[in-house]
C-alpha cells in the first residue's frame, strides 16, 4: 500500500538537511550538476560507475515528497538515483533551480524517470517537461519498470536555469535524477535528444556507440558526461577488425568532443555493401507538426588497411547526400550532421561507391529534435528578486517557476508586460517585466527587503495585512515607476522616508499606511500615526 511521507516529519527533516547541504544548489568543481532525487541518506555519494558526486535534491526544490523505489519492478542495471524520486502531487507546475550557471553558456541538461510502481497504483503517469519558460518534452511512462531519459542542449538566459514538472491530469509528477553539464554547442535552438526505443537496447535515447559489447560510455571518457548506449544487434554487422593502437584525434575546430574511445567502438558490414539505420520518434514523444531533426554521425578509420585498398561511401539521409565518395581518414574523427524535416520514418544511409575495396562503417551518432524557444523568460534582475521574496517570506501561492511565463502559469498576485528592451543576445524575443505586484494578506513576517528594490518597472506594490516590521526604507522611494504603495495593516514603524514624503505631496505616487511609533514614557504609550 502506497504510504506517503508525514508532510511534519519531512518538513522538520528538510530544515535538518538544508543546513547539512547548504552547499547545493550549484556546481561541483567540474561545472557540473549531479541530483539524486528524493535521496536523503547523506549530503552526498560517489556515483560508482563514474566517480562523479551525486547530492541530495534539498536546496534545489522546496516543493514535493520523496519516497523509495522497489529496485526488483525496475529493469537491470540501474544507477542508484533509480531507487527514490520525488514526487509532486501538490500544485500544477514544481521546479527545479539549477544556480551559478553562465548567463549565455551552453548546457546539457539530462532528466531521469523510473517509476517502478513506487505508489503501488500500478498506474504510470504522464506529465509535461519545461525547460524555464519553454516546453522541452511529454514525459510519457509507458512501461513501469523501464527507465525514461530526456535530455535538451540549449543556451541559458539568465544565471539560472528552472527544471520543471507539470502535472497535465494523467498522473502525478515524479523525477528520479537530474543533471547539468556544461557543453560546446553553438545552438540556436534547443536541441532535445530523439527518444525511439529500439529492441535491443537499454534506454530510448538516440545516441548511439557501435561496438559490439554492452558497454556505455560515459564520463570521465566523456569530458561532456554524454552517454552513450550500444546500438542494437545488426545480423551481418561486426565489430571493425584488425583495429590500429593509438588515440582516435579531433580535427583542429572541432566542436563535437567526441573521445577517441567512442571513435574506435566502430562497426561495419560483412560481405555488404551498405548499412541502413532506420528510425523515427518514439509514439510516447510528442514532436509537434513539421518537426525538425538534426543528425549527427561520426566517423573515422581505425582499421589497419594496406595502402593498396579503398574505403569510400556515400552517406546520406532520407536519400539526400551528407557527404559523396567519403573516405574516413586515419585515426581522425570526421563528424557530420543535417536535418531531415517530417515525422515520419527516416534512415540514414552507407552506401559503398563502385571503386571501393571494403565495406563501410560507422563509430556513433546522435539524432535531436529542434525546438524553437517560442517563450520569452522573465527579465533575470525580476526572477532573481522574486525568488529571494518567496525564500525570505516563504511565499505559499503558485510560486514555481519562471515568474511571468508561460501565461498559464504566471505567479499570482504579479502581472507583467512583454518588452523588446533587454539584452538580445541572450533573449533575442524579448523579456517580460513585472509591473504590479500583490502580497496583501500573505502572512509575511519581518522587515521590507531590499529585492522589492530590484523591481525596477514596478508600478503597483501592495503588501497590506502583513505582519511586516521596521522602519519603511527609502529605496521604495528610489523605484522610477512607482505610483501606487499600500503598506496599511503592518505593524511599521519610524518616520516616514522624504523621498516617499515628496512624491506624495506632489501626487507622484498614491500612498497607503498606518505607521506607529511605540515611544514608552512614565509607563504610558503614546502612538504617533501618519495617514496618507
Amino acid at each position: 500500500k502506497f504510504r506517503p511521507r508525514s508532510p511534519k516529519w519531512e518538513a522538520a527533516f528538510v530544515v535538518t538537511l538544508s543546513l547539512l547541504f547548504c552547499i547545493h544548489g550549484q556546481l561541483d568543481n567540474l561545472g557540473f550538476i549531479s541530483i539524486d532525487c528524493g535521496y536523503i541518506t547523506r549530503p552526498s555519494y560517489p556515483d560508482f560507475k563514474t566517480n562523479l558526486t551525486y547530492v541530495a535534491d534539498v536546496g534545489f526544490t522546496n516543493t514535493g515528497f520523496i519516497h523509495t523505489v522497489d529496485v526488483g519492478n525496475l529493469q537491470r542495471d540501474l544507477a542508484q538515483r533509480y531507487t527514490t524520486v520525488r514526487y509532486f502531487p501538490n500544485g500544477t507546475r514544481n521546479c527545479y533551480t539549477l544556480k551559478q550557471l553562465t548567463r549565455g553558456g551552453k548546457y546539457l541538461v539530462r532528466a531521469t524517470f523510473g517509476y517502478g510502481n513506487y505508489d503501488a497504483f500500478n498506474s504510470p503517469p504522464a506529465f509535461d517537461l519545461y525547460l524555464g519558460a519553454n516546453y522541452w518534452v511529454k514525459v510519457n511512462i509507458t512501461n513501469s519498470s523501464r527507465a525514461y531519459v530526456h535530455e535538451t542542449i540549449a543556451v541559458s538566459p539568465s544565471e539560472f536555469l528552472q527544471v520543471c514538472l507539470v502535472n497535465t491530469g494523467s498522473g502525478t509528477p515524479f523525477i528520479s535524477g537530474l543533471d547539468l553539464r556544461p557543453m560546446w554547442h553553438n545552438v540556436a535552438q534547443s536541441l532535445v535528444l530523439l527518444s525511439f526505443f529500439r529492441e535491443t537496447v537499454s534506454f530510448g535515447f538516440n545516441r548511439f556507440h557501435f561496438g559490439t559489447d554492452e558497454h556505455h560510455i560515459r564520463y570521465p571518457v566523456d569530458r561532456y558526461d554524454r552517454f552513450w548506449q550500444r546500438y542494437e544487434d545488426i545480423p551481418g554487422w561486426e565489430d571493425v577488425p584488425d583495429k590500429i593502437n593509438g588515440t582516435v584525434k579531433s580535427p583542429q575546430n572541432d566542436t563535437y568532443g567526441a573521445p577517441s574511445d567512442l571513435m574506435r567502438s566502430a562497426s561495419t558490414a560483412v560481405n555488404a555493401s551498405r548499412m541502413d539505420l532506420p528510425w523515427s520518434s518514439d509514439a510516447s514523444m510528442d514532436v509537434g507538426i513539421g518537426p525538425e531533426y538534426i543528425v549527427v554521425l561520426y566517423f573515422a578509420e581505425v582499421q589497419a588497411i594496406s595502402d593498396n585498398l579503398l574505403r569510400q561511401f556515400l552517406v546520406s539521409v532520407d536519400n539526400t547526400p551528407l557527404a559523396a565518395a567519403f573516405s574516413p581518414r586515419h585515426m581522425l574523427a570526421d563528424v557530420f550532421s543535417g536535418t531531415v524535416l517530417g515525422s515520419d520514418q527516416h534512415s540514414i544511409s552507407l552506401i559503398t561507391t563502385i571503386i571501393s575495396d571494403l565495406p563501410p562503417l560507422i563509430s556513433a551518432m546522435e539524432i535531436f529534435l529542434g525546438r524553437t524557444l517560442n517563450e520569452s523568460s522573465t527579465g533575470s534582475s525580476d526572477a532573481i528578486a522574486m525568488m529571494t521574496i518567496q525564500t525570505k517570506y516563504s511565499v505559499k501561492r503558485n510560486w514555481e517557476g519562471d515568474p511571468c511565463a508561460p501565461e498559464a502559469f504566471v505567479w499570482d498576485g504579479l502581472s507583467c508586460i512583454h518588452t523588446s528592451i533587454g539584452d538580445i543576445q541572450y533573449n533575442p524575443r524579448g523579456l517580460h517585466r513585472i509591473t504590479a505586484l500583490n502580497l496583501s494578506f500573505s502572512e509575511l513576517i519581518g522587515d521590507i527587503d531590499a529585492s522589492f528594490g530590484q523591481l525596477l518597472l514596478l508600478r503597483h506594490l501592495d503588501l497590506s495585512y502583513n505582519n511586516l516590521s521596521g522602519s519603511i526604507p527609502d529605496f521604495l522611494g528610489q523605484m522610477p515607476l512607482l505610483t501606487f504603495l499600500d503598506l496599511s495593516s503592518n505593524n511599521l514603524s519610524g518616520t516616514v522616508p522624504t523621498s516617499l514624503q515628496e512624491k506624495s505631496d506632489s501626487g507622484q505616487m498614491i500612498l497607503k499606511f498606518v505607521l506607529v511609533s511605540h515611544i514608552f514614557l512614565m509607563e504610558e504609550t503614546h502612538y504617533i500615526s501618519y495617514y496618507l
